[in-house]
């Protein structure tokens, strides 16, 4: 939507009322959605507005505040069982009964009613709260917004989620005991499906993505998703970006799946590993050409983490031709370990993935003799053929092409051998 579109639907929504001339420029301006997790934190932060808080999104004559106008609160309710009365009156009930002593306004608005293939019932609510400035830059908190399903034991509220001028609202949820069925709200911006994840011989994430059909559910759509304990593969796209460009598309109890994921991974110590054979540890600059963490198309823009990725690696040196290199790993959301070689050049070469936990997930031979690049957290030692083993300063090292063999003892557990 252009400016003049978004002052149009807005006069259009306010009859007499005005905005504030700047309004566009501070939605702009608007911080990310926050995901409510603490019922304690949100009674807190939906109370009024402190002394010296004077702004409001929509400024009326006297200069008094107005109600946000917003889609989800302000649409007739939709779903086929829209007008299944009990079911509404049992779904505004779990969700009073969800919100305790949260200060709120007038009653909750059911935004989609239906029925949910392979999980029964499910719903989406959404309800105003007395309107706050929630940000420096003007934003207004005005409601809260949450999914709902049916479980073995009655409705279940999943998700709360504050509502703000200037950002969207998560706008899909995993529904079922096994989280394996995803539900998709139409929320008007497009919002586009990818089934798996999968990379391109480069090591790059390979996606492609579908248009959901929101007509067969009246507003929303569903697709049976492969469920795994700390990966989700599909992923969400908006071709309509939001008022700060971004083209994401929230998960709405995306808190919840990664309480229940836990950390999992089997990496003790910190998230990145740096090291330079050189003897300095120092990180790469934010601009480095051969650090793929800030390289366009090796991240999975679009997917969700639901466990901290597994500890990665970043090793750069230099063979004794002084050709620079780097060996690093990253981690997708599906959880695989790419590991990447750079010789000579920034670009990189796929070499392969190593097990999640393997306790040496690196083992690079460099092309013409100029050795073997090993890397573990744990004591490790090697040797060449048959000879003495000699001990590793640090958790990376440089080896000679003769090399033939390395140990890993980790901190807790029995050294392991590798062959080199």
């Amino acid at each position: 939507m252009t400016d003049t579109d978004i002052r149009t639907a807005l006069e259009q929504a306010t009859g007499e009322l005005r905005t504030a001339p700047d309004l566009l420029d501070r939605v702009r301006a608007g911080g990310q959605r926050r995901v409510v997790r603490r019922r304690t934190a949100l009674a807190a932060g939906l109370a009024t507005i402190a002394a010296g808080s004077t702004a409001g999104v929509l400024l009326a004559g006297g200069g008094g505040a107005t109600p946000v106008a917003s889609p989800l609160l302000d649409r007739p309710t939709r779903g086929d069982l829209r007008r299944d009365q009990r079911f509404l009156d049992q779904v505004r009930r779990a969700w009073r009964a969800n919100l305790g002593d949260v200060s709120v306004r007038g009653e909750p608005h059911v935004v989609w009613a239906g029925l949910a293939p392979h999980v029964n019932r499910a719903a989406v609510v959404a309800q105003r709260v007395p309107q706050r400035v929630a940000s420096p830059v003007g934003q207004i908190s005005y409601g809260l917004t949450g999914f709902v399903e049916e479980t073995t034991a009655g409705l279940r509220v999943i998700s709360l989620e504050e509502m703000l001028t200037g950002a969207t609202n998560a706008a899909a949820a995993l529904l079922g005991p096994e989280r394996d069925v995803l539900m998709v709200l139409d929320d008007g911006r497009d919002v586009r499906y990818s089934p798996a994840l999968s990379y391109a011989a480069d090591g790059k994430v390979d996606r492609s993505f579908a248009p959901l059909d929101f007509r067969v559910h009246d507003g929303v759509a569903f697709e049976a998703i492969q469920a795994r304990p700390t990966a989700i593969r599909v992923a969400l796209r908006a071709e309509v970006p939001d008022s700060r460009g971004d083209r994401s598309v929230g998960l709405a109890n995306i808190s919840q799946l990664i309480d229940d994921a836990g950390r999992g991974g089997p990496y003790p110590g910190p998230e990145r590993q740096v090291w330079s054979l050189a003897g300095a540890h120092e990180a790469p600059a934010a601009n480095d050409p051969w650090d793929l963490e800030v390289r366009d198309g090796y991240h999975d823009q679009y997917g969700y983490q639901l466990v901290p990725p597994a500890g990665t690696w970043y090793i750069r040196g230099a063979t004794a031709d002084r050709r620079q290199f780097v060996v690093q790993t990253l981690t997708g959301t599906d959880d695989r370990i790419r590991l990447f070689l750079s010789l000579g050049t920034p670009d990189p070469v796929l070499l392969g993935f190593p097990a999640l936990a393997a306790p040496l997930p690196v083992r690079v031979r460099l092309p013409d003799g100029q050795g073997v690049v090993v890397a573990g957290a744990g004591k490790l030692r090697y040797r060449v053929a048959r000879g003495d083993w000699l001990p590793i300063a640090g958790y990376a090292a440089l080896l000679p092409a003769a090399a033939r063999e390395v140990e890993v003892t980790p901190a807790k557990g029995q050294p392991v051998r590798f062959t080199l």
